[in-house]
């Protein structure tokens, strides 16, 4: 079984470079960007119920929901990736989940944001980023 853990490994030592490299560079990114983006969430988001509805008036607001929740999917998937991997996994795929556009939305995060420990994680990161603490 060792022998073939050790072969295994030189057989793919490239991808598993590659991989441990893009690990790494996800993890730095996201720790960069987690507080930036978290300060960019205005802080009574989470107070009015109804405040966030999506309303596309022209080409360019669709655009930028588009990218918007393409961003948030990025984020989504590289939270669970990061789940297994160095990096801020579960406050990732939170923020993909509050830049995404998706019916039940406000649910979840309301749901989320009423869990204790995400609730401090959240704010933790907004202060960092040098920004007061959200409300509920």
């Amino acid at each position: 079984m060792l022998d073939f853990i050790t072969q295994a490994t030189l057989d793919y030592q490239q991808y598993l470079v590659w991989a441990g490299s893009v690990s790494f560079i996800v993890f730095v990114v996201s720790l960069l960007l987690t507080p930036f983006l978290l300060g960019k969430i205005t802080q009574d988001y989470f107070v009015h119920t109804n405040q966030h509805k999506v309303e596309i008036k022209h080409l360019g607001h669709l655009i930028a929901v588009v990218i918007k929740t393409i961003i948030g999917f990025v984020l989504l998937v590289a939270g669970i990736i990061m789940l297994v991997t160095p990096g801020q996994g579960i406050i990732s795929i939170l923020l993909g989940l509050f830049l995404m556009e998706f019916p039940g939305k406000r649910k979840l995060e309301l749901k989320l944001i009423n869990h204790e420990p995400t609730f401090k994680a959240l704010n933790w990161l907004r202060n960092k980023a040098k920004k007061p603490p959200f409300e509920r």
